[in-house]
């Protein structure tokens, strides 16, 4: 009989990765990355719809190109906004799509373990409040997991960065952590017992990641080459060419991590030419942008009362730290030593099933008294446990996979409940983001192109109550893991191994006058930026306070959102809102008229 075994899934914006922890036999905890794609151990975070089934990851990708339409992106940016999306003729809630690609890790990495995992952890942004973390949670356990530890993506990060290199009692940690939609920072410092415990109160932005940077080259490239508006019209119904040049859009900025220019292929418009970028061009469009995580950064700093001497590194994490302005505006800034792991996506998946680990007492030496272990976990558990010896979870008890017969029925029948509006395999913008400023001159021009909206005369059902899915053990529990007084307990008496992942480079302050030097070589190995992602913001129904001071809703929402005016398509969101919501819509969101300028504007 396969061993048992701890799973953590971290969904991102535009990848998804997953790490997996065993004891071995002499007692150490092994912990090592999950190939979840052919050619990496991380995938695309893409769904694609079809007639009968659904399909994630590479699948997803492969049958976008051809069918568009039915590709679902960026819906981890959509979490809490309300406004349905569609794809294919399936609607969905972006919360739904993030736990039926949960699903499909975990029915992955059960298939090839033979069994299911004795407990999961699913990482969520620093930024999101208690609505979008309790979202998340009823839409697991209407997949079967109601037993979920959710856990913040730095805290993440930091856990497992401190596995491979020391951290001094005393000394300071700062987490930035820039993904494909939403840039978080964490302050952690590690107390004189040796716990590691969160400095301040996290925080972040949601309208910075990869996917906005995507937006720059796809604006630059259509500028250069002179495409206007009138030559997309003529081929707005022809979107698999339109995906295809936001594709090569993507493909350049992630090539500009590694190369000094790349090219864009000009797939729309009459020239049939090329757009070539430079580095400098490419660092000219986002400065703007990466000067303001640099301003979080420093605020967070600030507020946690931790003194900038006392920061040990700044670690870097996320597939868009690995752009080389990121680290060098960072050393200019802080002067700080910078960390660079070779693969920032997979740590936060493996930090992330260390914390679980620690929480469950699965980490152990040699065989101790039951004294012992009850002390330990009253000290690391996220609930108290039980008297006795610790001892690993049982197993969550089986159930089909989502996919199978037995499930298959039923998972379409939700998804049809849910709510996923797209174009290009763009998830289209939320349309109850009142505030919203103007968009960019490509949204406008792929607007009037591309002439979509979403249709959403009909309100949607509520979600499902989760009350009669199958509960695992409570040996864990659904709270995030991101609040001030979160400490974890990193083992010193154990021997701990790591793989899929190499250990952190450390790099001291980048000289300006070199632009690359300090990200390059870290990231030699693995992809950059986000891979195929396209952009969709989050539009939070009654955003009021910073996300790291959201209060629990106190009134769930009435009804589900019921636009009148059909929203229309835009692939390039330039300004979502940065804001978690306080409390759930108590009514339904008005949708606000998304036109856009015209073109010169």
């Amino acid at each position: 009989m396969a061993a048992s075994y701890y799973l953590a899934v971290d969904v991102g914006t535009s990848r998804t990765a997953a790490a997996t922890s065993r004891l071995a036999a002499d007692g150490s905890l092994v912990t090592a990355s999950v190939p979840l794609g052919r050619n990496s151990d991380n995938v695309p975070t893409s769904m694609f719809v079809t007639n009968s089934d659904l399909l994630f990851g590479d699948a997803a990708e492969r049958r976008g190109i051809t069918e568009p339409q039915r590709l679902v992106r960026e819906f981890k940016r959509r979490v809490g906004d309300g406004v349905p999306l569609i794809a294919g003729d399936r609607r969905f809630r972006p919360e739904e799509v993030f736990a039926l690609m949960v699903g499909w890790v975990v029915d992955s990495v059960s298939a090839r373990e033979a069994r299911l995992p004795s407990a999961i952890a699913v990482t969520v942004p620093a930024a999101w409040g208690e609505y979008r973390r309790q979202l998340i949670h009823d839409a697991l356990a209407h997949q079967g997991w109601a037993s979920v530890t959710l856990v913040s993506e730095p805290e993440a990060a930091a856990r497992h960065y401190v596995t491979t290199t020391e951290l001094p009692a005393g000394r300071a940690l700062v987490v930035y952590d820039l993904g494909g939609g939403t840039f978080d920072a964490i302050v952690l410092r590690r107390e004189p017992n040796g716990d590691i415990r969160v400095v301040g109160i996290p925080t972040g932005l949601e309208d910075v990641g990869g996917a906005d940077f995507d937006d720059a080259v796809l604006r630059h490239a259509i500028a250069v080459g002179g495409v206007s508006g009138d030559e997309l019209s003529d081929i707005g119904d022809d979107r698999i060419a339109l995906a295809a040049f936001r594709r090569e859009c993507v493909d350049a900025k992630e090539a500009l991590s590694f190369d000094s220019e790349a090219v864009v292929p000009l797939l729309v418009g009459s020239g049939r030419g090329t757009v070539r970028i430079t580095r400098a061009e490419f660092e000219q469009m986002i400065e703007e942008q990466i000067s303001r995580t640099a301003d979080v950064l420093a605020d967070g700093i600030s507020a946690s009362g931790v003194a900038l001497k006392d920061v040990d590194a700044i670690l870097l994490t996320g597939g868009s730290s690995r752009i080389p302005r990121v680290s060098q505006l960072l050393s200019e800034r802080f002067n700080r030593r910078i960390a660079i792991d070779a693969d920032p996506k997979a740590i936060i998946a493996l930090g992330a099933v260390r914390i679980l680990s620690d929480r469950a007492g699965l980490v152990v030496a040699a065989p101790v008294s039951a004294e012992a272990d009850v002390e330990e976990e009253e000290e690391t558990a996220a609930v108290p446990p039980a008297a006795g010896p610790t001892a690993p979870v049982a197993a969550t008890p089986p159930r089909a996979g989502i996919f199978g017969r037995k499930r298959r029925a039923q998972t379409m029948a939700f998804a049809a409940a849910g709510t996923v509006a797209l174009a290009l395999g763009l998830a289209i913008p939320a349309a109850t983001n009142r505030d919203r400023g103007a968009v960019s001159l490509t949204s406008s021009v792929l607007e009037k192109a591309l002439g979509i909206g979403s249709a959403h005369a009909d309100p949607l059902p509520s979600p499902p109550q989760p009350t009669a899915a199958p509960a695992p053990p409570p040996l864990t529990t659904a709270s995030g893991s991101g609040s001030p007084d979160s400490a974890f307990r990193t083992p010193t008496a154990s021997r701990s191994t790591s793989k899929g992942s190499s250990s952190t480079k450390a790099v001291g302050p980048t000289p300006s006058s070199s632009k690359s030097a300090t990200a390059a070589d870290a990231m030699a190995s693995s992809q950059a930026g986000t891979s195929g992602s396209d952009p969709t913001p989050t539009a939070d129904p009654t955003p009021t306070d910073p996300p790291t001071t959201d209060p629990a809703p106190t009134d769930p929402p009435t009804s589900d959102p019921t636009p009148t005016d059909p929203p229309t398509t835009d692939p390039t969101p330039t300004d979502p809102p940065t804001t978690d919501p306080t409390d759930p819509p108590s009514s339904d969101p008005a949708p606000t008229d998304s036109s856009v300028p015209d073109a010169g504007s």
